[in-house]
């Protein structure tokens, strides 16, 4: 390879088979007659790429577009059907879940057993022991069996192993989604180090932010073929571009479906429709910095209906909790049985990423909900400029401008 090469791929497909009728029994085998149907998916077609020594490459894609498979070829845990796959270096991974550990070792024994397995001796892993259990926070639980390990504790210890074995090369899946938030702070500025040191990272997140603060270049998978290569900057628009065009399609259809779908609630007092309106009308796709506009169209058996309030919330797609509101309904209030509230934001302020919103009706008398339609009906949010994406990131987009000091 290149001197200045980490990790190179070329002309990389791997294939799975997935059976219809799988015999489990040889007596099976035989009195059927015919071997076991299936079909050949290929999860990689012809994938080639390199990562240069001393970057942070990402990797980015939908469910089932073929990271975790490239990842594993990388890796060496998969041998590829065709191509070949080149590391230099001493290469960690952190995968799947629980990948690497034996259930019924502690966490100590499987520690001494990982190290073995990259080639560590036991003294050089005595070194940093230490080290590895300090940063998983597991001292306590160390010499218990890992399979009583939560979810967390696994990611703790596993990405502590990866980083502190001194690997050349670091692969890191989306496990990392497992730990809080403060876990996933201490294993960003890991990786900040581990770049500060000159180590190559090759890593998968649906969270693009991440990919866009933390990667120089990064690879687009689309149904195990290789879209675009290339700059962050330019390979994630080209990205959110074909996704915002699939979602546009898919929200529709599932705006059409809920829309004969949608019950009554308590009392037959129901959402009969919920639209979203943009500068360019009705839609699920709008600019953030737009104005925007939510129709909630309601019914109710009676020709009015007394004290009812009506809220709104905005969910983002990973579950939080963007914004919620509540129009002021009380007991006295009367509104026509059956019409069309309307919720108003001038110049929308949530950043680019996918949303869902939930409405609910309530009693304001009881404060009993008529109708609960929890994080129902999705849309999109698009930044107006790709180019700002690095330096600004979260829900919220904040009106804001930067006074740097003069020089006298």
């Amino acid at each position: 390879m290149a001197a200045n090469v980490a990790v190179r791929v070329e002309a990389v497909s791997k294939r799975f088979r997935i059976f219809h009728q799988r015999h489990q029994t040889l007596k099976q085998t035989v009195l059927s007659g015919r071997r076991a149907r299936y079909e050949e998916l290929w999860a990689l077609r012809d994938v080639s790429l390199q990562v240069e020594q001393g970057t942070t490459f990402g990797i980015i894609g939908e469910n089932g577009s073929g990271k975790s498979t490239l990842l594993k070829v990388m890796a060496g845990i998969l041998k590829p059907d065709q191509g070949a796959v080149g590391v230099e270096g001493r290469l960690a991974a952190l995968l799947e879940l629980g990948a690497g550990f034996h259930p019924e070792y502690s966490g100590r024994e499987n520690i001494y057993l990982n190290g073995a397995l990259l080639g560590l001796t036991r003294r050089m892993v005595d070194g940093i022991f230490d080290q590895i259990v300090e940063f998983s926070e597991l001292a306590r639980f160390i010499d218990n069996p890992v399979k009583t390990y939560s979810s967390g504790m696994y990611a703790r210890l596993g990405f502590a192993i990866s980083v502190f074995v001194d690997p050349d090369v670091l692969i890191v899946d989306e496990i990392l989604a497992v730990g809080d938030a403060s876990f996933q702070r201490r294993c960003y500025q890991r990786i900040d180090d581990m770049k500060a040191q000159g180590k190559t990272l090759v890593l998968v997140s649906h969270a693009l932010d991440t990919i866009v603060e933390h990667c120089r270049d990064c690879a687009w998978l689309d149904e195990g073929q290789l879209r675009a290569l290339g700059p962050v900057r330019e390979v994630v628009p080209q990205y959110l571009a074909a996704v915002s065009e699939r979602e546009e399609k898919s929200m529709a259809t599932s705006a059409a479906r809920l829309h004969q779908e949608v019950p009554s609630g308590r009392l037959g007092v129901g959402v009969t429709e919920v639209r979203f309106i943009g500068p360019d009308g009705p839609g699920h796709q709008f600019k953030s910095g737009k104005d925007f506009e939510v129709q909630v169209e309601y019914h109710s058996p009676s020709k009015t209906l007394r004290g009812a309030r009506f809220s709104i919330d905005f969910v983002r797609g990973d579950g939080v909790l963007a914004f919620s509101t509540s129009s002021n309904g009380t007991e006295e209030n009367e509104l026509p049985g059956s019409g069309v509230v309307r919720l108003q934001v001038p110049s929308l302020p949530l950043m680019d990423g996918l949303y869902r919103l939930g409405v609910t009706i309530f009693d304001a008398a009881t404060d009993e909900p008529y109708t609960v339609l929890a994080n129902a009906f999705p849309f999109r949010v698009l930044q107006e400029d790709f180019e700002t994406a690095p330096s600004e990131r979260g829900v919220a987009h904040l009106e804001h401008s930067w006074l740097l000091p003069v020089q006298a």
